[in-house]
């Protein structure tokens, strides 16, 4: 019998399973590919993450210190810090390394095996795995950690029921062939799908990877995209299919049961604002391995028990998807003319100075550079002004500061 069972074998599986391993418990950590890491994710993290769980120098494609923003009206706006803020990085064999480092430390890694079921017992877990040749096997253990991502009924197996439909986005991206892309870029309007933004972020000298996330449209809007990026000469081609993938923006209401937590991208772990979801599920793979490390310790894995890792991630980044949720739901709430008058103030010298600029601005935690945007009198005023599209979600807002959904 394992100590603990880890579905899923992305950012949130890997780490817990390297922290659980360093500890002496015996590990099985199972994914249903055969090559880890294997996602569809631009691959940014900010500087925050990469000193934290640092990334292997091989594996850092592009190094950003400034970002071009796009306004729906077509005005453009440069971003700027004297160092990088971001990373993009090759996030397959970023996340791969982190997994090798697990099995290193001891780790079973059962790759090739879709889990099709869960069973709990008073003594322990189970899981019913299929290879795919169709083989079945049972894996049992103490406690079961599930990091399988979005839309998996798996959390809902293992007895973490959400009392809610999962809010998501959707994002859609594909590689291109590009000219010397010294920045990345992004891209707000309805032109290119509501409630959307694009991307254009550099992986090497001569390619990208243009994106497009929305609530709905997001293919359509990226095929727009694209057409107007490869019209002006900046994309010339793409470089194979776009895919999509689904991007939670809440946490589901509970992430523990009785011998079993709910990690990452399976528990909503996911920056509402960018819909960047590495470093908060590396961050969730520790304290789930620190809240089963300690239960296993006391011999109690009950629900009661492990509700301290809901207590602790709420601590390391609940206002974090708290504030960010408010601050998406204001920008969908905006026309293309009130964007463009929001970005042309929020992104103004002044503002950028006293925003942008200040010593505590972290591209891995937004909340703190949104409420300081959102309570600048300039802005506050003109949010304020665009009425009943935006003046009570600014309430909800600044609420949102003093805790709960």
């Amino acid at each position: 019998m394992y100590d603990a069972i880890i579905i899923g074998a992305g950012p949130a599986g890997s780490v817990a399973a390297l922290e659980l391993a360093a500890a002496g418990s015996r590990v099985a950590l199972i994914d249903r590919r055969r090559r880890i890491g294997d996602k569809l994710c631009t691959g940014i993290i900010g500087a925050e993450c990469a000193a934290r769980f640092p990334v292997p120098p091989a594996l850092i494609r592009h190094r950003a210190s400034a970002a071009v923003m796009h306004a729906p009206g077509g005005a453009e706006y440069v971003v700027r810090k004297p160092s990088a803020q971001a990373l993009i990085v090759d996030r397959v064999s970023y996340i791969a390394s982190v997994a090798g480092r697990a099995a290193d430390g001891g780790a079973h890694l059962r790759l090739g095996k879709r889990v099709d079921g869960v069973e709990k017992t008073a003594r322990g877990v189970s899981v019913l795995a299929q290879d795919g040749a169709g083989k079945s096997e049972r894996i049992d253990g103490r406690v079961l950690l599930v990091a399988s991502g979005f839309g998996h009924a798996l959390p809902e197996m293992a007895g973490i029921k959400s009392a809610r439909a999962p809010e998501h986005l959707v994002g859609c991206q594909v590689e291109v062939r590009t000219d010397d892309l010294r920045r990345a870029e992004v891209f707000a309007g309805e032109r290119i799908a509501p409630t959307a933004f694009g991307w254009l972020a550099p992986i090497s000298p001569s390619s990208a990877l243009l994106g497009v996330v929305a609530r709905r449209g997001a293919a359509r809007g990226l095929e727009r995209l694209s057409r107007e990026l490869v019209s002006s000469g900046r994309v010339s081609s793409a470089l194979g299919e776009a895919g999509r993938w689904g991007i939670p923006i809440r946490p589901i209401p509970k992430t523990y049961a009785d011998r079993a937590l709910a990690l990452g991208d399976a528990a909503g772990f996911v920056k509402p604002t960018t819909g960047g979801g590495i470093y908060y599920a590396m961050i969730s793979g520790e304290l789930a391995a620190q809240a089963a490390l300690k239960a296993m310790d006391e011999g109690d894995l009950s629900a009661r028990s492990l509700s301290r890792y809901q207590r602790a991630w709420k601590r390391e980044f609940g206002d974090e998807l708290r504030v960010g949720y408010y601050a998406r739901l204001l920008f969908e709430a905006l026309s293309d003319r009130q964007l463009d008058l929001l970005m042309e103030t929020f992104l103004s010298p002044e503002v950028q100075d006293s925003v942008v600029g200040a010593p505590d601005f972290s591209f891995d935690r937004h909340s703190r550079t949104i409420l300081r945007a959102v309570g600048d009198k300039r802005i506050g005023k003109l949010i304020r002004g665009f009425g009943a599209s935006a003046a009570p979600i600014l309430a909800r807002l600044l609420r949102s500061a003093a805790g709960g959904f």
